[in-house]
């Protein structure tokens, strides 16, 4: 397995959001890092690959979904989760969620995207 499919970028200016992702996807086996801004979580990715990217839609000077474009355009190939009130569904090349509600169901759904790379890259 290449080593990048255990990185996520949690990108929140929630602590709250940000310690109960943090953990979970940690004890999954997950290298997390984090970014409080949209445009420092854009230089992360120019920096380091990451199988998915979470944001959550503050924004605070660079919007989410111009980061998320961003990213895409950096590396086509990184999951991108958007969390905020954009309400349920994909925005293209990214998955919104309205609130992690149940942090397990959004570590299953980043290992079920582990898998369907790792059976992509197979």
């Amino acid at each position: 397995m290449f080593e990048y499919q255990k990185n996520i970028l949690l990108c929140s200016q929630d602590p709250l959001l940000t310690k109960g992702l943090y953990g979970p996807l940690r004890d999954s086996g997950y290298q997390v890092e984090t970014s409080e801004h949209t445009a420092e979580a854009v230089k992360c990715v120019l920096d380091r690959l990451y199988l998915a990217v979470i944001l959550d839609s503050r924004d605070v000077g660079l919007n989410v979904t111009e980061a998320a474009t961003i990213i895409k355009d950096l590396n086509p190939e990184v999951f991108i989760i958007i969390i905020g009130g954009y309400g349920y569904g994909s925005g293209g090349d990214f998955s919104i969620v309205k609130s992690p509600e149940d942090v397990d169901q959004l570590v299953d759904v980043i290992n079920t995207l582990s898998t369907l790379k790792r059976e992509k890259q197979a």
